[in-house]
């Protein structure tokens, strides 16, 4: 079996519905499907229910978080390659199995293009296009990666180990970072729009602090203290400059900063 596709859900039904009817739509025909819903009360089991004869697997019982449902799943997997398509995140056509294994790829990672999608809003990334994969360690230490679009072998698992379900939010990232960063998995890029990448979800929320908090723990477990701190520096860097550029770039900035002085030297807070 080439792929298996992994859908976790919870009380999200509409999209849990959405999700299914686009990965059944598919022509690729050589797919499992595995649905790990985490006890949802409002209606999901009766949508697993309602497509059971297109479901290879399904469970519905509380987890201990978005990994620890992703490892259910992939204990059961019997794909070469597993696919996470969570509940409201879509495939972006019909065709998109079918055009990420034209040729019958086996690299350790297939990419694509995406859609994040909010409030019916699409905004289209093909950041993958120009990535050079076998020198991108600094690039996925200093930003993310989309997921859902990339298909990942599943011998990374047993290579790397399950996700790590310490992480609340990073644990993918870890994979792609450990896996494509540090040890020079080969990726392999199709130029198509692969998802469309719901943004309401746990992932897309959260507070950038936390992330980067995780991301730290695991930049001290996997690099060295030299690479670690010639990374943090070359990252603070960039971001004050960043910032620099984007508040300099800021008309209404300028307007309320030349206010603030005009009216500190009026009312003598500020000398001349």
């Amino acid at each position: 079996m080439k792929l298996t596709i992994i859908t976790i859900n919870l009380n999200n039904k509409d999209g849990l519905r959405k999700t299914i009817e686009s990965v059944i739509s598919q022509t690729f025909v050589d797919y499992e499907f595995i649905v790990i819903d985490g006890g949802s009360t409002k209606g999901d089991v009766e949508v697993i229910k309602e497509y059971g004869d297109k479901i290879s697997y399904w469970i519905s019982e509380p987890d201990k978080g978005i990994y620890n449902a992703m490892n259910k799943g992939i204990v059961k997997a019997k794909g070469e390659y597993i696919h996470f398509l969570n509940s409201g995140d879509l495939l972006a056509s019909e065709t998109v199995y079918a055009d990420l294994f034209e040729g019958d790829s086996h690299e350790s990672f297939i990419c694509g293009n995406f859609y994040l999608e909010k409030g019916g809003i699409l905004e289209k990334f093909d950041s993958y296009k120009d990535m050079l994969w076998n020198h991108c360690l600094y690039d996925l230490y200093s930003g993310n990666v989309c997921h859902q679009a990339f298909i990942i072998r599943t011998d990374n698992f047993a290579k790397y180990g399950l996700y790590d379900e310490t992480k609340r939010i990073t644990a993918d990232w870890k994979l792609f970072f450990e896996a494509i960063g540090l040890n020079q998995e080969s990726v392999l890029y199709r130029d198509i729009y692969t998802v469309i990448y719901n943004m309401e979800g746990l992932s897309s929320t959260i507070g950038g602090a936390i992330i980067w908090e995780e991301k730290k723990d695991v930049f001290a477990a996997l690099l060295s203290p030299a690479i670690n701190k010639k990374y943090s520096r070359r990252y603070t860097l960039e971001m004050n400059a960043y910032i620099t550029d984007a508040v300099l770039d800021n008309n209404w900035f300028h307007w309320a900063f030349r206010a603030f002085l005009k009216i500190g030297r009026k009312i003598g807070i500020l000398k001349s």
